[in-house]
């Protein structure tokens, strides 16, 4: 059994990604207690019209780049 915090991350870091994000959501949940499923679906519902939204061409994105570069440019006037 590892029992030394640091056998215990190196072992997390050298899983592929979708056990390291099964991982990380057990930790999170740990800490933080079970998901509303209503706040969940919520945010699923959301996620699925932003998608629609940028795949319809009503939205498109911008880099942070450029996004902080207006930012900056509108506030200096």
């Amino acid at each position: 059994m590892i029992t030394d915090l640091k056998e215990i991350e190196n072992s997390a870091l050298n899983l592929d990604r979708k056990n390291k994000a099964r991982l990380a959501d057990k930790l999170l949940q740990s800490i933080h207690g079970e998901i509303d499923p209503e706040v969940e679906q919520a945010w699923i519902d959301e996620v699925q019209k932003r998608k629609e939204s940028l795949n319809s061409g009503e939205a498109s994105l911008h880099s942070a780049t450029d996004v902080l570069k207006e930012a900056r440019k509108r506030i200096q006037k």
